[in-house]
């Protein structure tokens, strides 16, 4: 029979979802582009904000230190009760201008003066149960503490000796500053405007855009679906010329492979695999083209030594399939088919889970079709007779797991082929092999195993 080719519209249901996918996909995308670029930019903005304020009371408190440095002509760590006064004189009127509360240390870091503006005794009491962190080295340090809707800024610098004191560090300021709630209000409300204004200029840039990625992506997809397709087509030819080589037909192909992408789908086998399953289904005798025809189209039983020839159509294939990365994935079934679960199979007398998967689940399908098809030496078995074959020879050729799922499953799939017409078949077949291939354009979680195996 002649085979028609693959169609690039074979499976236009699969190709509509993959394109609702794929849109779905790149909204998601760019809502999120919005959303972090909003958070960047507003974070951005919140931080300069709060910065220039820092920098606003690091300022005051670098000129309020500076006036504390030339009255000073104390040492602070030994205040008598008038250097005391008066320092704390000073800090009161400090406290009656830009801080709320004046605080001043010795080079111990011990509390020698404090003021606190008539009211703010709660503020300073809550703010001093954090740990000071003194300057290390002339610099100095601020904290940001919020408090019942309040940005507070605490700076802490040092005071540098001054006239007839010594030269360098000779004690500390700390002043609490307020960040007063008009100038509070100002930054929220310029960050909710920049905010706002950005995000719908963010908001027109994606609308612009989205036409454009999907007019792109449309074009992608169609170029991903043509180079598919034209992958899929030449692997039909392969099988094809594969099965006119060994006298068969290339019904055989198809059905093995519908046979083996079902039983995959029962035990929720990942769709990666499923898909190197159908590659490995269609090629799983490539090897064959390099075996003579006397040997390969010899009607009866094979020599040991014309037996030992066949069997090198193993690593025939393996090397075939090593001339393409695409169906490189059908090479656990190329190479490991023959393995038996006793381990008494070829090429490397593999046994029990150490054959990969997709190389038990063809074993059974395989023997499964070449029973109940009809060849020139044979007639074709009804299908209860090759469903107990399987079942006998379970845990010997055969996965017991695996076999026992087949057997509920292929009397279905059997009647369902043979209730079709040759091209019909093929079509179906067909559309099933596209759609596994086609939903490879949009990311998709591997589903969970129904069967342990």
């Amino acid at each position: 029979m002649k085979q028609k080719p693959f169609n690039a519209n074979i499976d236009s249901q699969a190709a509509l979802s993959t394109a609702r996918l794929t849109h779905r996909k790149i909204l998601i995308r760019l809502f999120l582009g919005w959303l972090f670029l909003c958070i960047v930019i507003g974070g951005a903005i919140l931080w300069s904000e709060v910065h220039r304020f820092q920098r606003l009371a690091h300022q005051l408190a670098l000129h309020e230190s500076a006036i504390l440095s030339d009255e000073l002509n104390y040492d602070l760590a030994h205040l008598d009760t008038t250097a005391q006064q008066h320092l704390t004189n000073l800090a009161q009127q400090l406290v009656k201008q830009n801080f709320l509360v004046v605080e001043l240390y010795d080079l111990d870091q011990q509390l020698k003066v404090e003021a606190i503006r008539p009211g703010e005794e709660a503020t300073e009491s809550w703010i001093g149960r954090h740990r000071h962190q003194f300057p290390q080295r002339g610099e100095f340090t601020h904290e940001f503490h919020f408090n019942g809707g309040k940005l507070f800024i605490v700076v802490l610098v040092p005071i540098k000796g001054s006239g007839t004191m010594p030269t360098g560090t000779i004690g500390y300021f700390e002043g609490i500053y307020l960040v007063d709630e008009k100038n509070l209000d100002t930054i929220k409300s310029d960050l909710i405007r920049t905010l706002l204004f950005i995000s719908i200029s963010i908001t027109f840039t994606t609308l612009l855009m989205y036409p454009l990625i999907m007019t792109l992506n449309r074009g992608l997809i169609r170029l991903s679906n043509d180079l598919l397709m034209g992958n899929l087509e030449l692997m039909n030819v392969l099988g094809c010329a594969i099965a006119e080589r060994d006298s068969d037909t290339n019904t055989h192909n198809y059905r093995v492979t519908y046979y083996a992408l079902r039983l995959g789908e029962a035990i929720s086998l990942p769709r990666h695999e499923i898909r190197n399953l159908i590659m490995g289904a269609f090629l799983h005798d490539v090897g064959k083209i390099g075996i003579r025809d006397p040997i390969l189209l010899k009607p009866g039983k094979l020599t040991p030594r014309e037996f030992e020839i066949m069997k090198t159509h193993v690593p025939l294939g393996v090397d075939i399939l090593e001339q393409s990365s695409w169906i490189s994935g059908a090479r656990e079934v190329v190479e490991f088919h023959h393995e038996k679960y006793d381990g008494s199979g070829y090429p490397k007398g593999l046994a029990g889970d150490a054959i990969p998967l997709s190389a038990r689940i063809f074993a059974i399908v395989d023997v499964f079709d070449a029973l109940t098809s009809e060849r020139p030496y044979k007639t074709a078995w009804p299908i209860e007779e090759a469903i107990n074959h399987i079942v006998q020879n379970s845990n010997q050729h055969f996965d017991p797991q695996l076999a026992n799922v087949f057997i509920t499953i292929v009397p279905a799939l059997f009647h369902e082929l043979h209730s079709m017409e040759e091209s019909q078949m093929v079509n179906m077949i067909q559309h099933c092999i596209a759609r596994h291939f086609l939903t490879t354009m949009v990311d998709h979680p591997a589903p969970k195993r129904a069967v342990r195996l």
